[in-house]
């Protein structure tokens, strides 16, 4: 959710401003995925208030995130709570950011990064996976300029098939592709929009 390079006072005021800024179910997409696959371990980061992590944790994975907002930290953990789950959330900042071990799955959601920043935080990301390991993305693709649901209003922060590929060009491509939705995930992200998808997986050797 949060780009990571925004202060995360930014952030801290957004996710204040709402009781659920992006809704508490998880991304259709992120859902939809996650039941073809055997839980394991699982990092997301820029989870922002928890909703994907809760759903994961919920579906029997085990998961850690972290985002910029302490705020945003804090609301993952209360709805983990809520739910009767564990979720090792924690603010994070992904230019330093070192998790210490790998995941048999890593979800970018929204994470829309400066793109000073984006092909190298997508490249440490992709050596965070297991062998094996798989990497789901979704984000905003440049026709959200034209849509009110949500988004950064800047077309180099936004996610083409082909900065996909080249940004994950060492896993295997399962699906990418540019597609049309009708999001309803919280007052930010609501109405017709245009996104990116990517299921991508570490080769085993």
């Amino acid at each position: 959710m949060s780009d990571m390079k925004t202060p995360g006072k930014m952030w801290d005021a957004r996710y204040g401003s709402e009781s659920t800024v992006y809704g508490t179910d998880p991304n259709a997409f992120f859902a939809e995925q996650l039941a073809q696959l055997k839980p394991g371990r699982m990092l997301l980061p820029g989870d922002g208030e928890g909703r994907n992590a809760v759903h994961a944790a919920v579906s029997g994975w085990s998961v850690r995130s972290f985002d910029a907002s302490g705020v945003g930290v804090q609301k993952s953990l209360d709805m983990a709570a809520a739910r009767g789950v564990t979720v090792d959330a924690e603010v994070g900042d992904c230019r330093t950011w070192i998790p210490g071990e790998r995941f048999d799955v890593i979800g970018l959601f929204y994470l829309h990064l400066l793109p000073e920043m984006r092909p190298d935080f997508h490249r440490v990301a992709t050596s965070w996976l297991k062998p094996g390991g798989t990497l789901l993305l979704e984000g905003f693709a440049p026709g959200q300029l034209r849509c009110s649901s949500g988004g950064p209003k800047r077309l180099d922060m936004l996610f083409t098939e082909e900065m996909v590929r080249g940004d994950f060009s060492g896993l295997e491509v399962a699906t990418c592709q540019t597609l049309q939705v009708v999001l309803d995930e919280g007052p930010y992200h609501q109405g017709p929009a245009e996104v990116t998808r990517l299921v991508a997986r570490r080769p085993v050797a």
